[in-house]
């Protein structure tokens, strides 16, 4: 039987993601956790979520001992609904990834993607919705690795395009998806995967009129900040 109430996916398997690329950084430790987990440790709806994923692969997994840190980090941590998830091969999109877990995983109902290379706190329900955050108030960001949306005076996503920016927020690395089927019928629509990014899902399924709360977040970092000062 499926997951049919609210998951919560973090991908680390994409051949051509940045944070696959940044796998070794994510899995080391920082002042609580290993990376990739202290990324959703501060979300403030962890207590509505019926699952965790985080989604590797499986050469990872035995190449740093995963399965052995992870569980302990989910002893150490309480999360009794947390599950490690290996791939046998990497996918070519980060959105590949996260088909690949819910088929996999059989997931149903409604996921938070959450990205690994970042952490922010914030509250959401389960709706489409995209994680945002102002430039202005970071201090440091490469721009290269955002994708920047456009939010009307209604208060909804009206576009999201990657690596060019169209207005003052970026994606913060958190997506929200109402309903793992139509995230998967999405993404069955385009052909070839490879650069492929979730904002392109989030483009399609707005000209389908799907409608995209954004959700601005709070005490955003991005662990690059921290790893370029170590």
């Amino acid at each position: 039987m499926g997951v049919t109430m609210f998951s919560l996916i973090v991908p680390i398997a994409a051949k051509f993601d940045c944070s696959c690329s940044k796998a070794p950084l994510l899995f080391r430790k920082n002042k609580k956790s290993l990376f990739c987990v202290e990324s959703i440790l501060s979300l403030k709806f962890r207590e509505n979520i019926s699952a965790i994923y985080f989604t590797t692969l499986k050469n990872y997994s035995t190449k740093w001992n995963l399965k052995k840190k992870f569980e302990s980090e989910f002893k150490k941590l309480g999360m009794k609904n947390a599950k490690l998830v290996e791939l046998d091969k990497p996918t070519q999109s980060q959105p590949e990834t996260i088909y690949r877990t819910i088929k996999a995983e059989n997931i149903s109902g409604s996921f938070f993607i959450k990205d690994a290379d970042c952490s922010f706190s914030c509250d959401i329900i389960p709706q489409n919705a995209v994680a945002i955050y102002p430039l202005e108030k970071l201090t440091w960001v490469n721009p290269q690795h955002k994708s920047y949306v456009c939010v009307d005076d209604n208060f909804y996503i009206t576009n999201i395009i990657e690596k060019r920016i169209v207005g003052n927020f970026f994606s913060a690395g958190g997506y929200c998806f109402d309903d793992c089927e139509a995230f998967c019928n999405a993404y069955e629509k385009f052909k070839s995967p490879k650069g492929l990014y979730l904002s392109h899902i989030v483009y399609s399924m707005l000209l389908e009129g799907r409608s995209f709360r954004p959700i601005e977040v709070e005490n955003y970092i991005d662990f690059e900040t921290i790893w370029n000062n170590r």
